[in-house]
């Protein structure tokens, strides 16, 4: 009876659903990460990531959750070093300290959009055509270097090739020609993030950029690299009011927002990094954090949101005002006076965008932009900048300043950021 008893119960076993997305034990893609780095933290193989993950590439996005270990599957001994801390989690109570964090990522370039690295398994692929002659004096740095590559991938095409070892009359594969990449730095900035974003080392950067006398260029300095990897996954197509948005990133949670509807949150891999930023630009001046709602940025795939007229290629975003009382739930979308604004952490937020040259137009309802003049004005932003800025005093029909009147916006704000450069089917 017993025998049967087990048998019966070992079919019922075989035969049961697998569970493996419910009960693995997952981790979240963080900026920076790869899935060879992902791999190599949870001590398993790239091609069984794919396969639990049911990846056929290497691209993988950040926020994305990866099975790491399917149940039954042992558990490594290292996987104990694992950060489980979603990305952009600012309420976690073990966040990591501020020197411990890694570079930011290159401006204008996303951090949402991890591009793939090559694995230890793939092969080189082979290129006909494409192969150089050692001369005599040659190195390999040289080499690389007049070729737009890197040593790293000559040795990766060229198995067995050793780095100081090259002789006059071998022939190195030098692989197919790497795109060039040219971008500019913004403020806070760093050669050694965009190294870390595009794959390449900063070493490299400064060879490719002969012209650089610091390793520390100014905001605004063009800098030319040579990646394979991708300068954006995001596309904002069209205008704001007749566009569409392919491979959007969806805004994640934050300590200085909640977010009414998750499905309409999702805008280019820039417009999300660039309100995350803000905020924690926000939180980083002021101790006690005040909570704003925001509504709608654009739908997964862009195009018409209802109740809207824009918002149509994931560069519009509607937040509500600081106020001088917000309730449990954030700052209401409601008539308010203009005394109760909060008008020091509106500035701030607004501010960053400004000075980053992020914001194309921010709406503002006229009788509020008096406030954010006089404090600005006060904290010592210069003449210029206020005329280029804000539309006040000059009139609510003055075409003038990034900050202007639009009926209807009494009970929140409209930002629409710029176009970002990399989206060349995007309209202003």
């Amino acid at each position: 009876m017993l025998r049967a008893l087990g048998m019966a119960l070992l079919c019922l076993a075989a035969l049961a659903p697998t569970r493996v997305a419910a009960e693995a034990p997952t981790v979240v893609v963080r900026r920076g990460d790869s899935l060879i780095a992902i791999a190599k933290r949870a001590n398993v193989s790239v091609a069984e990531l794919k396969r639990w993950n049911g990846l056929r590439e290497d691209m993988i996005r950040i926020g994305q959750e990866l099975v790491i270990r399917p149940r039954g599957v042992g558990r490594a001994p290292n996987d104990e070093g694992i950060d489980w801390t979603p990305p952009f989690d600012h309420g976690a109570k073990d966040e990591k300290p501020a020197h411990s964090r890694s570079a930011p990522i290159a401006a204008r370039d996303p951090s949402s959009a991890v591009a793939a690295r090559p694995t230890d398994a793939a092969k080189p692929e082979k290129k006909r055509g494409r192969t150089y002659r050692v001369q005599k004096g040659d190195t390999l740095n040289g080499i690389a270097l007049r070729h737009n590559t890197t040593v790293a991938e000559l040795l990766k095409t060229n198995p067995g090739l050793h780095p100081t070892r090259i002789y006059p009359g071998q022939t190195i594969d030098i692989g197919s020609p790497r795109p060039e990449v040219v971008f500019k730095l913004e403020r806070g900035d760093t050669l050694l993030a965009a190294a870390s974003r595009y794959g390449v080392s900063s070493r490299d950067i400064a060879r490719w950029n002969t012209r650089l006398k610091t390793r520390n260029p100014r905001p605004g300095t063009p800098i030319r690299i040579y990646t394979r990897d991708p300068v954006s996954a995001s596309e904002a197509i069209g205008p704001t009011n007749r566009g569409r948005l392919e491979s959007a990133a969806r805004l994640p949670a934050h300590r200085g927002y909640v977010v009414r509807t998750p499905a309409r949150a999702y805008g280019t891999e820039e417009t999300i990094r660039w309100i995350v930023d803000a905020f924690d630009a926000v939180e980083r001046r002021f101790k006690h954090t005040k909570v704003v709602r925001i509504h709608d940025i654009s739908d997964r795939d862009g195009g018409k949101l209802r109740d809207h007229k824009s918002h149509q290629n994931g560069r519009d975003v509607d937040i509500s005002y600081y106020q001088e009382e917000c309730g449990a739930s954030g700052c209401r979308f409601a008539d308010f006076r203009a005394s109760e604004l909060d008008v020091a952490r509106q500035w701030a937020l607004l501010e960053h965008w400004l000075r980053n040259d992020q914001a194309e137009m921010i709406f503002v309802d006229y009788r509020l932009q008096a406030k954010l003049y006089r404090y600005a004005k006060r904290r010592g932003v210069s003449k210029a900048e206020l005329e280029r800025w804000i539309q006040y005093p000059r009139g609510r029909y003055e075409p003038n300043g990034v900050i202007r009147h639009f009926p209807n916006h009494e009970d929140h704000l409209h930002v629409r950021f710029v176009c970002p450069y990399s989206d060349l089917k995007c309209r202003p």
